[in-house]
């Protein structure tokens, strides 16, 4: 029992004792808030963006200039178009921007503090200057929807190295957060040891006062007697050996 609470006060320091619930390190907390915010800085905008997919614009936007996402049905036939955008295309482009655009507040404060913010914000100035670029009828419609899906690869890319960076920083603080409790570990050892010692002095002591007590409390033991009595008329003698 005493050897488990020296290994279970080394336990704590590490890991926690079997006991008791593992204790979460500094770096798991970091990890798990930022996936937690990510998460719902999505599931927050989320309304938002299937309000602005539904509008009459964004599907013409859509269906006639920019394809919506990966998995449009018409992404490569626009690919192929030549044609740079009509007047009347660039002035649904213009009007339909507003509504391109309203959800990205609700993405960013939600990302804010987090390595991925920056990622978003970049992908969100490359399509703002692809926007603009078709407004001024720099561009084909074929060369903007080419260009849109490098933006999206590259937004990927960049997610990835944002996520591979914020791991190697959390595994760094994992490492030092747990040298630093092997170090406190060391330190606690010496007087790990010598409360091992208390105990089992204190429990030596304990044993020696019951035995003590055991034959303080033994009843004392006498050698049997026998007493012979006899009469000389009306008087008794008795005599005890």
């Amino acid at each position: 029992m005493i050897k488990y609470a020296v290994g279970c006060g080394l336990a704590l320091l590490l890991m926690g004792c079997e006991t008791t619930k593992p204790q979460k390190s500094q770096a798991q907390f970091e990890q798990e808030r930022i996936s937690q915010q990510v998460a719902a800085a999505f599931s927050s905008a989320k309304p938002c963006l299937d309000e602005v997919k539904d509008k009459e614009e964004i599907k013409r936007v859509s269906a006639e200039i920019l394809f919506q996402d990966e998995n449009s049905p018409n992404k490569f036939d626009l690919i192929t178009k030549k044609e740079k955008p009509t007047a009347e295309q660039i002035e649904l482009l213009k009007s339909a921007m507003p509504l391109a655009t309203k959800c990205r507040p609700i993405v960013m404060n939600g990302l804010n503090g987090t390595p991925f913010q920056i990622v978003i914000l970049k992908t969100y100035n490359s399509l703002d200057a692809l926007y603009l670029k078709l407004m001024k009828g720099e561009i084909t419609i074929g060369d903007a929807n080419e260009e849109k899906s490098k933006i999206i690869a590259q937004q990927k890319t960049d997610w990835a190295n944002a996520s591979a960076e914020l791991d190697a920083r959390l595994r760094a603080m994992l490492n030092s957060e747990m040298e630093g409790r092997r170090q406190a570990a060391a330190a606690m050892m010496p007087y790990l040891m010598q409360q091992q010692q208390n105990q089992q002095f204190q429990q030596q002591l304990l044993y020696q006062q019951q035995m003590q007590n055991i034959i303080n409390n033994r009843p004392v033991l006498t050698s049997p007697t026998t007493t012979n009595c006899i009469r000389y008329g009306n008087q008794i003698d008795c005599t005890t050996r």
